[in-house]
């Protein structure tokens, strides 16, 4: 076969001419700061070569600024399975507990109890009977049933006892609520935020305690006591025609109240089943004295035969920012964490004593003289004499009263017919029927704001199906308390010499108030223990909400401590006679507020 060669000789020339021209092509890029050069001196094209947050090793790692867990996957920078979200969680609970207020006694400590009070005045009784029930020449204190027998080492009935607080309250019941918000980082710090209330009361009624027989006339009672301070005034003024007609229509008007069991349609039988022996405050009149040896002699017990209530209220709310440090000990599942924060509380706390005397004096015969009702000058009983029969819960003589007001059953050495004392006066007025019955009162209050460091512990163990976990905080909270008293009445108002007359001035001439401020530091002390479990998906109508899909529910036990909290029971100086200026004042008296709680809740993790 023959080639032509001439196309060779026409394809060798053509290259060769090439050759000699210039070639046009991009000027290399210039290498990014931080990234790795690829190989031709530029930046590789977006959506191929390594990532841009990858660099290679050795260079610096592109995750300095978070928790740096990191690994080298051949030659190559890489993220750490280790570095987690933030993980944020709630915290909601219900609480429920008691809390103790204060343990002080409703009165002066130092005054003499009330039988102690009438000793003197009241003396030995001669025991009388009527309709056959008595035993006449028998010489007895009507006093013994109330009296302290050191040979047979028990105490008597009370005779308007003081209250003790520490014997009828071991704690007011509370409730509240419990907030907490934060986050855990991937170290396991973090940070919380908390919102606290707990609010409580103490009601004590000394009425609730009487027996059931009683007080079934009770607005009768009231009005009979008005009238016979009504005729004792007109008596004392001389007009006897017009207490005369007085007393006949009072008569008339019980006669006509129905008879029906319990009630009664005879005044002296009302009155003695209405008239309640309720409790006493021990009030220093100016007449109590200190001996060398340390004894006290002297002040009075106030009788209130009416009504005698005292109350307790407590509010405390509080708020705290904790940091939550990286565990201390992380052995699986078992960790503890250190904290730190700022604590913050508001403690509210009040007290208030309401009680209601009749003004009337009632003893079981002793000598009294006068009649009709409200009694006239020639009466020789002291009005500060109010007795009752030992408060046993029995009816002895069977005249359908239990514990007779003005009356001794037994115990006394009187014993006497129901029948023959319903014409037999046993209750007289000595008072002005506009003042009387005579109502008292006192308002303590006190609020609190504490603020300060605490430290503690926190420690959990478990996992996502259950976790137990407690908390143990400690703290200095400076205290600014602010205390206020006031009231009207708090005098033995028996004695009209020592309470201040009404005029057109001054309608409560009586009346007083106090107040106070105090700073100092209160240390608190918070224990926690709570258990989490995955228990709503078990709950046919709730896991069905999405809300409760990834809620844990919650059940735990609570203490608070924060020691030299003002006790506002406490913080009074029971003192009182108005006619030399003897008023109650504040004198602050610091304990321990503690709250028992437990709670109920759910918490989240998100």
């Amino acid at each position: 076969m023959r080639f032509k060669h001439w196309l060779t000789t026409l394809f060798g020339s053509s290259l060769i001419a090439a050759s000699t021209l210039t070639a046009q092509a991009q000027s290399p890029r210039e290498t990014a700061p931080g990234m790795a050069y690829d190989g031709y001196g530029g930046v590789p094209t977006p959506g191929y070569g390594p990532p841009g947050m990858y660099s290679q090793w050795p260079e610096t790692s592109p995750y300095q600024n978070s928790y740096s867990q990191q690994i080298n996957d051949g030659g190559t920078w890489k993220e750490s399975e280790n570095q987690l979200a933030r993980r944020y969680r709630l915290r909601v609970d219900f609480l429920t507990g008691r809390t103790r207020v204060s343990d002080s006694l409703v009165g002066n400590t130092q005054a003499q109890n009330y039988p102690d009070t009438i000793r003197s005045e009241i003396g030995t009784q001669q025991g009388q009977g009527g309709g056959g029930g008595g035993q006449q020449g028998q010489q007895a204190s009507v006093l013994t049933p109330f009296t302290t027998s050191e040979a047979q080492g028990r105490v008597g009935f009370p005779l308007f006892g003081a209250l003790n607080l520490k014997m009828v309250q071991r704690g007011i019941h509370n409730q509240g609520a419990r907030v907490d918000w934060g986050w855990d980082n991937a170290d396991d710090s973090g940070l919380r935020l908390e919102f606290l209330t707990n609010q409580g009361d103490f009601n004590y009624n000394a009425r609730d305690y009487q027996n059931a027989t009683r007080d079934t006339q009770r607005d009768f009672a009231l009005f009979a006591i008005t009238q016979l301070h009504k005729i004792n005034e007109l008596n004392s003024q001389g007009n006897v025609a017009a207490a005369t007609q007085l007393q006949s229509e009072l008569t008339q008007l019980g006669s006509t109240q129905p008879t029906t069991v319990g009630r009664f349609n005879n005044v002296n039988q009302v009155l003695q089943n209405n008239i309640d022996n309720l409790g006493g405050i021990p009030l220093n009149d100016g007449t109590i004295r200190t001996f060398a040896d340390g004894t006290t002699f002297g002040g009075v017990t106030v009788p209130y035969d009416l009504e005698f209530q005292v109350s307790l209220k407590s509010e405390l709310y509080g708020g705290k920012v904790e940091s939550v440090m990286s565990p201390i000990a992380n052995l699986g599942p078992f960790r503890v964490r250190p904290t730190v924060g700022v604590r913050y509380f508001y403690l509210n706390e009040r007290f208030r004593f309401y009680g209601q005397d009749s003004g009337l004096a009632y003893n079981s015969g002793g000598g009294q003289q006068g009649g009709g009702g409200g009694g006239g000058g020639a009466q020789s009983l002291s009005p500060d004499i109010k007795i009752h029969s030992p408060p046993d819960g029995v009816d002895e003589d069977a005249d359908g009263i239990v514990d007779n007001a003005g009356r001794t059953e037994s115990g006394g050495g009187q014993q006497q017919g129901g029948q023959g004392q319903q014409n037999q006066q046993i209750f007289f007025s000595f008072h002005d029927h506009f003042r009387y019955p005579i109502e008292s009162y006192l308002n303590n209050s006190s609020e609190q704001n504490l603020g300060g460091a605490e430290v503690g512990l926190t420690y959990d163990f478990g996992g996502q199906s259950l976790m137990l976990s407690g908390s143990s905080k400690f703290g200095l909270l400076a205290n600014y308390a602010q205390l206020k008293m006031n009231g009207d009445n708090i005098a033995m108002h028996t004695r009209d010499s020592n309470l201040l007359l009404l005029d057109v001035n001054n309608a409560t001439p009586n009346a007083f108030s106090d107040k106070q401020f105090h700073t100092h530091v209160s240390p608190m002390f918070e224990q926690q223990f709570n258990a989490e479990a995955s228990l709503f998906q078990y709950v046919p109508v709730l896991r069905r909400l999405s809300i409760f899909e990834k809620a844990r529910f919650r059940a735990g036990y609570s203490i608070l401590l924060i020691g030299q909290v003002t006790d506002t029971a406490g913080s009074i100086s029971w003192q009182g006679n108005p006619s030399v200026g003897l008023f109650p004042t504040i004198r602050e008296r610091r304990n321990t507020y503690a709250t028992y709680n437990y709670n109920l809740g759910v918490s989240w993790e998100f």
